[in-house]
């Protein structure tokens, strides 16, 4: 029987691990082939959390057999053999410590976030918020994979691009509290108000930021930030008009991914 590899659905976090990776890659300033395996492995440990999540619903929600458990296993095996792979040629250019500290904290997320999907809870905020975060420490194994050293750029475009996708994060939950309010006013539209204030009070945040980085002479490094705050401003400015929760998702999705690839094309130049 033909076996399909699951895949996670999540459309946004696969722009949050791969950006931040191909920044870091064209950051380095140099190639070196063990960024394809550094490539693979990062797709695969993101990819591998999908086939975890049907094994433990299996074991742990599911009270009859369902056909994509055989599938999740299959996906699996593939999955941990092409990282054992990719591990032994990474060591050939990234540091075992290195390696080992990046795989238990991987690990750690994994779990956190297979167990969050257990519970129902796959869209928690605090959970994507963590995890724009961990996705953007694809950054550094790009980096290492290319130089086969810490650079100096990696620390600064994790939290760039980590403040990029957790104003984004906050954006898109304030439109979907917003719908959700639209259909049940009542019962739901505190909340909504609620996630529109932390989106608000997010960006007071990052614009703190932007200015302590601007005054300690910093100021390249502050564009990013302000540019996030700029793009989040624009989406709270659309969903004050009426006709702003008709939009459809999948436009607003493709101008989220717009406004990503223009922060990281920004963020990759103040870096430069």
């Amino acid at each position: 029987m033909t076996r399909k590899l699951l895949l996670p659905r999540e459309h946004g976090a696969w722009g949050m691990m791969l950006q931040p990776f191909v920044a870091g890659a064209i950051l380095a300033r140099e190639w070196h082939w063990s960024v394809i395996p550094a490539l693979a492995a990062v797709m695969g440990v993101f990819v591998m959390r999908e086939s975890l999540l049907v094994i433990a619903r299996q074991k742990y929600i599911w009270r009859e057999l369902k056909p994509e458990t055989a599938d999740a296993k299959w996906s699996l095996m593939m999955e941990c053999a092409a990282l054992v792979l990719c591990g032994l040629l990474l060591l050939t250019r990234v540091p075992l410590a290195v390696l080992a500290s990046l795989g238990v904290a991987v690990a750690a997320l994994t779990a956190i976030a297979v167990y969050m999907a257990l519970r129902n809870r796959q869209r928690s905020v605090a959970l994507q918020s963590l995890s724009a975060f961990g996705l953007s420490v694809s950054a550094v194994i790009a980096g290492y994979a290319a130089t086969g050293a810490w650079q100096r750029w990696m620390l600064p475009l994790i939290v760039l691009h980590g403040l990029h996708s957790l104003s984004g994060i906050f954006a898109v939950h304030t439109r979907l509290d917003a719908m959700a309010a639209a259909r049940n006013p009542e019962k739901l539209g505190a909340a909504a108000i609620a996630m529109r204030r932390k989106t608000v009070v997010l960006q007071g945040i990052n614009i703190v930021v932007a200015a302590g980085l601007a005054l300690s002479g910093n100021a390249l490094l502050a564009l990013p930030v302000v540019l996030s705050v700029l793009m989040a401003a624009s989406e709270l400015w659309r969903l004050s008009r009426p006709d702003a929760l008709k939009e459809p998702l999948k436009r607003v999705g493709w101008r989220s991914l717009a406004m990503a690839v223009t922060h990281t094309v920004v963020t990759i130049a103040v870096l430069w």
